[in-house]
């Protein structure tokens, strides 16, 4: 049965990602893919030119997802609690699915590693910038909110918490009350930021 190509794309990029989750970029071959997949090696090579382009591929698709969580946060109540919104949202995820956030930051890894051969990852930082940054441009401006740093600098200080309480979340996640230091953290910043 032949598979359109848009269809083996998807197919591929889900294989990848799954891929990922399951058993670390490390394990991101073209050859892998192709048998999570259950797909001819060659349509692998037919859709994507390399590993480069299918790990960006699964990145874009991690942001997709970024995208579709974002239409959950109520702007209308104001920038803090959109951000607290959005806060609540990753760590919900973060402990319902540990392996997903390590993927990904093996992913982010990965792409910093391979900075010269593969533009990825520069553009996974933006990529947050411009979603979240919308979120929370809406919610000062639906509220009327006032924040004194600027909002590209709140999103870009928001990942630095999370991607830090994060890392040591999923290193010993008993260890600590690493939620609450998460959210203790972040309200520093809201509070910094006057809102």
């Amino acid at each position: 049965m032949r598979v359109a190509a848009k269809d083996r794309k998807e197919q591929l990029i889900s294989a990848t990602v799954e891929l990922m989750r399951r058993e670390g970029v490390q394990s991101v071959t073209i050859r892998a893919v192709a048998k999570e997949a259950n797909a001819p090696l060659a349509a692998v090579h037919y859709c994507f030119s390399g590993k480069e382009e299918l790990m960006e591929a699964a990145a874009e698709a991690w942001l997709k997802n970024l995208s579709s969580f974002s239409g959950e946060v109520p702007v209308h109540l104001g920038l803090r609690k959109a951000v607290e919104q959005v806060a609540e949202g990753y760590w919900r995820a973060l402990e319902e699915e540990p392996a997903s956030l390590l993927a990904e930051i093996e992913l982010i890894l990965w792409a910093a590693r391979n900075a010269p051969v593969s533009p990825l990852a520069a553009k996974i930082y933006p990529a947050y910038e411009v979603e979240l940054g919308n979120i929370f441009s809406a919610a000062a401006q639906n509220n009327g909110d006032h924040c004194r740093i600027a909002i590209p600098a709140l999103v870009r200080s928001f990942l630095m918490i999370y991607d830090g309480a994060s890392i040591q979340y999923m290193t010993d996640p008993k260890a600590a009350d690493h939620r609450g230091l998460f959210f203790m953290m972040l309200d520093a910043l809201l509070t910094k930021a006057c809102v």
